[in-house]
């Protein structure tokens, strides 16, 4: 329970809250303090100025007997009243057992100046150790007042209000631990759907996705990024069922072929220059197979991006030129022209190797199904930070119906591919370039030619 997410923010809810109302009331029982003291102490001196209003009406014996009438209705130990001159002779003091502790000498240089009439202090009683808030304030000529009262009265309110904070701390506490669980709990809750969902999938369920309609923001992107990821995996195992379909399918005629080269070979009696063209034909079978497996492998990790090659900055222009000169022999045994309209340079940050695939596989392609005295043309363009290139030839085309399955996997058109292959350069054309964030698009007519163009965005930087 300890080392549960649900134990933590629950904890962490409660001493946030906890912390925070600690605080608040605090500053509250402080102003509250502040602003008892403050009207105890305009109270106080309220009555000096009664005092001294007495004084010029009725002297200091009228104040005298009334401060003495007043004290058998006051108990000593609550309040007193002490009147003074400015060189320390008492001219009157009520009861004084407790009050001795309120001094009357360290007042008078502060009084002797013409800036205050008044000064407060905080005594403590003697006999009891309660806390007095005294005011001694001048009256009179060479006349000084002291006037003290217990704080018993704001101690007592002021207990009662700690002790009802107190309370209420207890209970935000309790109210706070629970909230934050609840809190928590809701947070989590999504977190166990992720839980559930990739339970579900390790048990086989690789159609399950997490819901993230109505979820918060973090948990939504969580949730999108989980089924991102599920996609890639189900793409892969989807690829991984089609190479199993495919090499079904399609390796049989090759190893019917091998088969089928072993046992004539080995039904008569063969020379040994007939065993080695057996072995020969045997090696370019195998060499087909081999080419056609690794390729279906690296198109099934490219596809769904398990096999990232390491991007660099490289010029587009020199690896299409470059492919143009080799296969231009080829071309010329045909004698098909190829011509290129490029730039002097078109910098791109990406995978060089991919990209010599992409052009290779389509120059081939275009090449083979040119016929003689054809011509295919390689061009390139900057247009609005997209770089354009197109590989246009004048060849047989490709009809309408095949038009938009030429980039699957094994497909091979009846009519407009009449020549061998195994089906799968223009898949491999379509992963490599989308893996680089490009597009590849294609328009043909039959007896016509085809156009293929290649879409990628540019960098922004240069050589």
């Amino acid at each position: 329970m300890l080392n549960t997410l649900l134990f933590r923010l629950t904890v962490l809810y409660t001493l946030t809250f906890t912390l925070l109302a600690i605080i608040s009331f605090s500053v509250f029982y402080y102003r509250i303090y502040a602003v008892t003291m403050e009207r105890l102490d305009e109270e106080l001196l309220a009555k000096t100025k009664i005092y001294s209003e007495y004084l010029t009406d009725i002297g200091l014996s009228g104040i005298t007997e009334r401060l003495v009438e007043e004290a058998k209705w006051e108990h000593s130990w609550e309040e007193f009243y002490r009147i003074i001159d400015f060189k320390g002779n008492v001219l009157y003091a009520s009861d004084m057992p407790s009050w001795d502790s309120v001094h009357k000498i360290g007042i008078f240089r502060e009084l002797e100046g013409d800036q205050i009439n008044h000064v407060f202090q905080t005594a403590t009683l003697l006999e009891t150790d309660a806390k007095a808030r005294v005011i001694s304030a001048v009256i009179g000529p060479h006349t000084i007042l002291q006037i003290g009262e217990t704080l018993e009265e704001a101690d007592e309110y002021l207990e009662i209000f700690r002790d009802l904070l107190l309370i209420l701390t207890v209970l935000l506490i309790m109210i706070s631990a629970l909230m934050g669980w609840l809190l928590a709990k809701r947070a989590l809750i999504d977190m166990e759907e992720v839980t559930q969902t990739a339970e579900g999938i390790s048990d086989g369920s690789y159609s399950r996705r997490v819901e993230i309609e109505g979820r918060f923001k973090e948990t939504k992107r969580l949730g999108i990024a989980f089924n991102r990821m599920l996609d890639r995996i189900q793409v892969g195992l989807r690829s991984m069922q089609e190479i199993n379909d495919n090499i079904a399918h399609d390796l049989r005629s090759p190893l019917a072929r091998i088969r089928g080269i072993a046992e004539m070979t080995l039904m008569n009696e063969k020379s040994i220059d007939e065993y080695k063209e057996m072995a020969v034909n045997t090696i370019e079978e195998c060499d087909s197979l081999i080419d056609m497996v690794n390729t279906m492998l690296e198109l099934t990790e490219t596809e769904a991006g398990m096999k990232n090659t390491a991007d660099e900055a490289f010029d587009i222009v020199a690896v299409i030129s470059q492919a143009c000169e080799i296969f231009r022999p080829v071309a010329d045994q045909k004698d098909i022209d190829i011509a290129s309209n490029l730039p002097v340079t078109l910098p791109f940050h990406g995978s060089r190797k991919k990209m010599q695939r992409i052009v290779t596989n389509i120059l081939e392609n275009a090449i083979k199904y040119t016929p003689r005295h054809g011509k295919v043309a390689v061009s390139a363009r900057v247009e609005k930070g997209i770089i354009q290139i197109s590989f246009n030839d004048n060849g047989v085309g490709i009809s309408a119906e095949d038009l938009p399955h030429i980039f699957k996997r094994f497909y091979r058109c009846d009519r407009s591919r009449p020549q061998g292959g195994i089906g799968l350069g223009l898949c491999l054309v379509k992963a490599y370039t989308e893996s680089m964030n490009g597009l590849i698009s294609v328009t043909s007519i039959i007896n016509e030619g085809s156009t293929f163009t290649l879409s990628l965005k540019q960098p922004h930087f240069s050589f």
